[in-house]
């Protein structure tokens, strides 16, 4: 199918496939820190690394980069398959790492653990180093995660002989903060979370990956684009599927130029609605309220400060939307909103927050009137990704996207 629109857009080769191709690889802020946490946890020796992030995110092609990245003398075994066992576990780690053939089983564990402890030294003494890597660690049992553990104690006095890299969706953050798994969690040097892309990166990677495949950069209107972050809360998976899906529907009804309608038509296909930030690629009416983890996020007391201001700060907003007064023409949103939004984001970021809204505002194209309401979802997600604190965004996120569906209720048209 990817053959009948290449020749109609002029193109030499597909350019949003969902799986990882390092030529089209596109780096988000996000993405390039995580790779230079993980390749400075692996060389500086630091043990225990964790890289979470939601399905789509890119963890995969994070991966394959990290792996390109490391040297010659960086060993790896990588494990996507399910792990069920801790004598899997080691039986998938000796192979990897070539140090026996397929299926060539060993009854006891003990045999494993002296395979892989000559082979851990022997490289150390060789000054290379190893790495195991496994993906979709959030569906290990714990009993696989306690063994996990314990390859951690392959060390000497001074360095680890074995780098772990644990790989998940978010849920593997979750299962980290359970008590059975608290001697695993305080052995984690470095964390990551992998954020989706903002509205801007989006706009990137679109451009980049149709400038890599030969064709013209403009094929995507500026409105089609804002309209496939909103529908793919900056994922990556979805916007490959979403930009994918509306160049043969394009293709198929002749048009050279992908708009907005198209995005809407293939969306409703795809039965995706429009979402908001990480939050499962649902509307924000279906975020949870935020619960705080004892010791989680630190400084709760401050943060709890901070949320409360923020709920103070948009509280005007319930004002405007209980007034009498007519919404705003064309579906915009009026001075008050964006005034309300402003003393939220203040309270929840600093005094920069009006620039910063400004800024995201004036990337938005807003009519003379205001910001059009369709596009709050995109200026909110934007802006909340400058506040540092992870529970105070989640709050603002909450609170803003509360405002949001009082603006439906008011009668606002889209």
């Amino acid at each position: 199918m990817h053959e009948l629109y290449q020749a109609h857009f002029r193109l030499d080769r597909s350019p949003f496939n969902v799986t990882p191709d390092p030529s089209f690889l596109y780096l988000s802020a996000s993405h390039r820190e995580a790779l230079a946490q993980l390749s400075y946890g692996i060389r500086a020796r630091k043990g225990f690394i964790v890289l979470t992030g939601e399905v789509g995110t890119g963890k995969t092609t994070l991966i394959h980069s990290l792996l390109n990245d490391l040297n010659e003398t960086t060993h790896t075994a990588l494990i996507f398959s399910t792990v069920v066992s801790p004598i899997d576990l080691l039986r998938y780690v000796c192979e990897e790492f070539r140090l026996m053939e397929p299926r060539q089983r060993r009854e006891e564990l003990h045999d494993y653990l002296v395979l892989l402890n000559e082979f851990l030294l022997e490289k150390y003494r060789l000054g290379e180093n190893c790495v195991l890597i496994i993906d979709e660690a959030q569906n290990l049992s714990a009993e696989v995660l306690e063994s996990i553990r314990m390859l951690s104690n392959f060390e000497t006095s001074t360095d680890k002989l074995l780098q772990i890299l644990l790989v998940g969706q978010p849920e593997l953050a979750l299962r980290l903060n359970t008590p059975e798994l608290r001697q695993l969690k305080q052995r984690i040097t470095l964390r990551h979370d992998l954020q989706a892309l903002t509205l801007k990166e989006c706009q990137e990677y679109i451009t980049n990956r149709l400038q890599i495949a030969g064709g013209n950069a403009k094929i995507f209107t500026p409105t089609a684009i804002e309209t496939v972050y909103l529908y793919s809360s900056g994922i990556p998976r979805l916007v490959n599927v979403l930009c994918d899906s509306a160049m043969l529907t394009s293709y198929a009804v002749g048009k050279n130029e992908i708009d907005t309608s198209i995005i809407r038509e293939v969306a409703e296909d795809l039965r995706l609605t429009r979402g908001f930030g990480l939050s499962a690629l649902k509307r924000p009416e279906s975020i949870a309220p935020y619960k705080e983890v004892p010791g989680l996020n630190g400084k709760t007391r401050e943060n709890e400060v901070a949320r409360s201001k923020i709920v103070q700060a948009s509280s005007g907003a319930a004002v405007v939307n209980n007034s009498k007064s007519s919404p705003p023409p064309n579906g915009t949103v009026a001075a008050e909103f964006i005034k309300t939004a402003t003393e939220a984001l203040t309270e929840a970021m600093g005094p920069m927050a009006r620039i910063v809204l400004n800024e995201r505002i004036h990337m938005l194209d807003p009519t003379a009137d205001g910001v059009s309401r369709e596009k709050l979802w995109i200026l909110i997600d934007s802006v909340s990704h400058e506040i540092c604190d992870e529970s105070i965004r989640n709050e603002f996120r909450q609170i803003m996207s509360e405002r949001i569906r009082n603006l439906h209720t008011a009668g606002y048209r889209k």
